[in-house]
């Protein structure tokens, strides 16, 4: 769990001539609110034309004050909402809201491998653009990037064209970048980094998805598992629609046969043919060893000749790895890595985050 947008609506009765000022003070208070652990944990966005308060509440603040702490079971969210529930009762202006689920967002996190970094996936986000766009005929999926070092940070699969009005949408970042942007203290960066060592590793793969329910008195909600209800159908939505194998497979197929045509034609047209120079021209279209390798297989039928084109084209695939420091060998091996990571989430964390709590009570 990361975190909820919800809207507090006021009882009629109390809204009914109520003043600006006093919603005013309903939302200062929201900000206001403090986990027992001493943190802020709620943030009023916005109080609507309605009189409605809209809030976005934190699931990892709520124990550590920042999102790199990670939320793994029901029993976190179910306190995070009865303290939540305590304040709100405590404030009698609120206390017979009601409040509106509108929108749920979970991370999945997945951790690079040993020598890369996050821009090192870079062919495997493209893979998965491929697969969104197949589940998602609207989607337009973008990416922003660090301008100075042109670097990716973050990923947005999203099932509209405009980001802004998606229903469900995928957003995959840099968890560290993201820390370290909205960490302006160095001395705290550092105690992050040293608190949670895994930090500058972890990928973070998020589900959000607009939420259409029937509203919650605030002991309903209180009493609501939310981390049970969704975190499995959003763990589904990610499998389905970027980490679906049958996909990678007819993207894989899509793609040799594209290669192997621009094989046949550079090889046609060049007085001076050589692998190397093919792979560097078409190293845009190139996603894994694998596709290439499979389009040698369709345009030369020699098995003696394949093997020493594919020998050749491994050998530059290898060096053009190391060299950029991105993954292109083993992309497909790369994809299901993440996704038996993504299937056994949760599943996992809560095992070990018990684990541990077993042995600190020893």
């Amino acid at each position: 769990m990361d975190t909820i947008q919800i809207a507090i609506k006021l009882n009629e009765n109390r809204v009914r001539g109520i003043s600006y000022e006093v919603l005013q003070e309903a939302s200062s208070f929201i900000n206001s609110i403090k986990s027992p652990y001493g943190h802020t944990y709620c943030d009023c966005l916005e109080i609507s034309t309605t009189g409605n308060l809209i809030i976005k509440v934190s699931y990892p603040r709520f124990f550590e004050g920042i999102n790199a702490y990670l939320i793994t079971s029901s029993i976190e969210c179910m306190q995070v909402q009865h303290e939540f529930y305590l304040a709100i009762w405590n404030y009698e202006l609120l206390r017979d809201a009601e409040i509106i689920l509108n929108r749920v967002d979970i991370p999945f996190t997945f951790m690079v491998g040993p020598n890369y970094s996050f821009n090192s996936y870079k062919k495997v986000y493209q893979v998965f653009n491929y697969i969104y766009k197949r589940k998602n005929q609207k989607a337009s999926p973008k990416a922003f990037t660090d301008i100075e070092k042109f670097r990716v940070e973050t990923l947005i699969y999203a099932d509209t064209s405009n980001i802004a009005s998606y229903n469900s949408k995928i957003t995959i970042y840099d968890q560290y970048n993201n820390i370290k942007a909205k960490t302006g203290d160095e001395g705290a960066l550092y105690d992050l980094e040293g608190k949670y060592e895994d930090l500058c590793k972890r990928m973070r793969i998020e589900v959000s998805k607009r939420i259409q329910r029937k509203g919650f008195t605030i002991e309903e909600f209180r009493q609501f598992d939310i981390f049970r209800e969704y975190s499995g159908k959003y763990k589904e939505y990610i499998l389905n629609n970027i980490l679906d194998l049958n996909e990678v497979e007819n993207f894989y197929s899509e793609s040799a046969f594209y290669l192997a045509n621009r094989l046949l034609t550079y090889r046609e047209e060049s007085n001076n043919f050589n692998y190397e120079n093919f792979i560097y021209r078409e190293i845009e279209n190139i996603y894994d060893y694998e596709i290439i390798r499979r389009a040698l297989k369709i345009c030369i039928d020699n098995s003696k000749t394949r093997e020493k084109a594919i020998t050749a084209i491994r050998k530059v695939l290898f060096r053009y790895q190391l060299d950029e420091n991105m993954i292109i060998m083993e992309t497909y091996k790369t994809i299901e890595q993440i996704r038996n990571v993504i299937n056994q989430y949760f599943m996992y964390l809560s095992t070990q985050k018990y684990t541990i709590f077993q042995l600190k009570s020893i």
